[in-house]
């Protein structure tokens, strides 16, 4: 397995919660051909969480929407900054539903590199959820090891990471599965299909299956999010600049 560590939290169904700054441990398998159940994160200690202070507004451009049509959603709870109570976090990217984004999204739903860039982690060992899994995470939400960094990326599901090589990077999470040919040290162009939408790594996925499928994108600036520690009017603005033709 390979790990480093990247300032983060988790992506996650639409349910609230308050915010945290943590260290992420990254593992992915080596080189895996197929779709194929792997080990799950190992378990990390966890860290102190505080309030963040307001990112300096990074001015990014040149980003293109992952899904056809879609747009960003007006419920600012599909925002960064919003509330996630059911891991103890909050949010750092947008989520693409197939209400509310403008476009028809479901299970399956092509996903696309939202600007060109190299990939840096592909999930094809992810394995899914289960009840024991999941109820061993929210146990350790329940503890105050919600901000524990592989907790975190369990929420996450199955994803894929594109490093744009100009300081910025794109998190594609809650995958169903990736494109093939679509691995870490792969060049991907604006646009290139990389993989597509599910609702791996959601509660929902083992307790209401078939509910949440939908893609959740982070732009992260250096070793922040897009929008962190600012206002959702300030965030919406700094998304749609992003997203800008």
């Amino acid at each position: 397995m390979l790990a480093g560590a990247v300032i983060a939290a988790a992506a996650g169904s639409d349910d609230p919660a308050r915010p945290g700054v943590l260290v992420e441990w990254l593992e992915r398998g080596e080189n895996a051909p197929t779709v194929t159940p792997g080990e799950p994160p190992a378990s990390a200690p966890t860290r102190v969480r505080a309030t963040p202070s307001p990112a300096a507004p990074a001015v990014m451009e040149g980003f293109a929407y992952p899904i056809v049509d879609a747009c960003l959603p007006a419920d600012d709870n599909l925002m960064p900054g919003a509330e996630r109570a059911y891991r103890d976090g909050f949010h750092e990217g947008v989520d693409f539903y197939d209400s509310d984004n403008c476009a028809i999204i479901g299970d399956g739903t092509e996903v696309m590199a939202a600007k060109a860039g190299t990939v840096v982690r592909a999930d094809w060992d992810y394995e899914d959820l289960t009840s024991e899994t999941l109820a061993e995470l929210e146990a350790r939400v329940a503890v105050g090891e919600g901000g524990a960094p592989d907790v975190y990326d369990a929420f996450r599901g199955r994803q894929v990471w594109i490093d744009h090589g100009d300081g910025t990077l794109t998190r594609y999470c809650h995958l169903s599965g990736i494109a093939a040919g679509v691995d870490v040290g792969v060049a991907v162009s604006l646009g290139e299909p990389i993989a597509y939408v599910g609702e791996s790594g959601t509660p929902e996925s083992v307790t209401e299956p078939g509910t949440q499928f939908h893609l959740h994108l982070e732009i992260r600036a250096g070793e922040s999010f897009l929008g962190e520690g600012l206002p959702p009017d300030e965030t919406r603005e700094l998304y749609e600049e992003a997203f800008a033709p």
